[in-house]
């Protein structure tokens, strides 16, 4: 190691320690403040963006899904600051021309219909998601019953087929549990996000938001931040 290369790793490994000590000092302030739920969210966000980090350079997009504008997906968000959206929320795909090459997406986060006052860019989309997702459930639980009329008298080289399939119904079913009713554009928080942060989900795969949300949401879009 020459004089320059061992320059610029000592002032790296100094970077590194005054960092960690940072993070400690606000670690140790949030437990000691009582704020454990955030003292926890900051140590998952650490862990995910330490792994997103390091798995940046053998990332491959060429074997993610391509989406299309209005494709609903989910994805981490990271640790918010303020009144940023953080953590892991349903996401809609504004991007019209995605390709396996593209590592980014354009998204605009949704947030669950609570009682409370959102900002005023919001768009309203009701239960439409969670509507398809029921839609496509009771379509699995119909073809499965077609498929299996009578699974106490399949053959063996069968049942693990069924295994399979009855436990994507139960994914299914697990993910409208976690899709609250009513669903929020939050338009004022369109984002990039690198396509590491998305979590594949099979499910989500064919719900997308009809061409009428879709329209709402470019007046919108329109309405509060370009015209």
């Amino acid at each position: 190691m020459n004089k320059d290369e061992e320059i610029l790793k000592n002032n790296a490994t100094i970077h590194k320690d005054n960092s960690l000590n940072r993070l400690d000092l606000s670690f140790t302030k949030h437990i000691n403040c009582g704020e454990y739920k955030t003292s926890h969210l900051l140590a998952y966000w650490v862990s995910d963006f330490s792994n997103y980090h390091d798995e940046e350079k053998t990332f491959d997009t060429t074997k993610i899904i391509t989406f299309k504008r209005g494709s609903i997906i989910k994805a981490n968000l990271g640790f918010n600051i303020g009144h940023e959206l953080g953590g892991l929320h349903y996401c809609i795909v504004l991007d019209k021309f995605d390709n396996p090459k593209n590592g980014t997406l354009n998204i605009i986060p949704l947030t669950s219909k609570k009682n409370k006052r959102y900002h005023h860019s919001a768009l309203d989309l009701g239960n439409e998601i969670y509507d398809m997702l029921n839609s496509l459930y009771a379509k699995e639980i119909q073809k499965l019953s077609n498929k299996y009329t009578d699974i106490w008298s399949l053959p063996a080289d069968k049942v693990e087929k069924f295994s399979s399939d009855f436990e994507y119904v139960k994914k299914m079913k697990y993910e409208i549990s976690k899709m609250k009713i009513g669903s929020v554009a939050l338009i004022n928080q369109i984002t990039t996000i690198s396509k590491q942060r998305i979590f594949d989900d099979e499910i989500l795969r064919k719900v997308r938001l009809s061409n009428t949300s879709l329209d709402l949401l470019d007046k919108h879009i329109i309405k509060f931040f370009t015209k």
